[in-house]
């Protein structure tokens, strides 16, 4: 019997080695029964050009792409489709017979993880905290959603300014941490946290949400670390996420790009859920 030729999906980031990406793919790759295996690649930021090129010379089937790198690789390949134009990053790198093709999948992974909670998100007003890449993909996966207003807050409003302008909508106002935002929060259904550093609660950053009673809290951070965000949440009573159902559906989006199937999705959510779990 003619033994299968292994077809290698990679990730590209600096550092990897805390990255859950790999025993998601790998254990639905094995779910599927597919000739797969999704390795890890230490790319530090001086070597990503040379990386790149390794994804055609070793004909890997492409490549997800993580910290710090998703901007940087836009210009070392040959084509970019609209959902990495629109986040202005790429994820998700393909090898089409030579041609790499970058795609985003994050923003769209959000949307799937907030519809995996029954969120309606036509016509609601959603509340973004960060102005930072993560913060350009979730907006630009709640506009793609049909959003009426997304009120975006950050430290500086400099360049919560520059993010709303950069992706072109006009329902997206800014506030900064002295502008207070209370009223602005005022009857959302959605607040987003895309900060990567935790809230602390003597802090101004949570000081106007109480007037977001009711509305979905989501964490873009996810595993035990404690956060301050989601404990506010559930003193208001609403309704609160970390952001595993955004690492698994941006993986569920990826998966297809790199192998035609549909995901085991069930099988990928366990994979993480038992990864954290250790």
């Amino acid at each position: 019997m003619k033994r299968r030729e292994q077809k290698v999906v990679g990730l590209f980031g600096d550092p990897v080695r805390h990255s859950l990406s790999p025993v998601m793919h790998n254990t639905a790759f094995e779910a599927l029964g597919l000739p797969y295996v999704y390795v890890p690649f230490h790319v530090e930021e001086g070597d990503l050009g040379d990386a790149v090129m390794a994804i055609r010379a070793l004909k890997l089937v492409g490549v997800n792409v993580t910290v710090p790198h998703k901007e940087k690789v836009i210009p070392l390949l040959d084509r970019i489709d609209g959902s990495a134009l629109r986040c202005g990053a790429v994820n998700t790198v393909v090898n089409d017979g030579g041609v790499l093709v970058g795609y985003n999948t994050d923003g769209a992974g959000f949307i799937d993880s907030v519809g995996d909670e029954g969120l309606d998100l036509r016509g609601i007003k959603a509340v973004v905290m960060g102005a930072g890449g993560a913060a350009r993909a979730v907006i630009a996966g709640l506009l793609d959603g049909g959003v009426a207003e997304v009120v975006l807050i950050n430290r500086t409003k400099e360049k919560a300014v520059a993010l709303a302008a950069s992706l072109g909508s006009n329902i997206i106002s800014v506030f900064s941490l002295e502008d207070g935002y209370s009223r602005a929060v005022s009857g959302v259904g959605l607040v987003v946290n895309s900060l990567s550093v935790p809230f602390r609660r003597e802090g101004r950053w949570l000081a106007d949400l109480s007037g977001a009673a009711g509305a979905l809290f989501y964490d873009l951070r996810y595993g035990a670390m404690p956060s301050d965000f989601l404990d506010l949440a559930k003193e208001l009573g609403s309704p609160a996420r970390d952001g595993l159902g955004m690492l698994l559906y941006q993986g569920v989006r990826a998966f297809y790009l790199f192998c035609g199937r549909e995901a085991p999705v069930e099988v990928m959510r366990k994979s993480l859920e038992d990864a954290l779990s250790v």
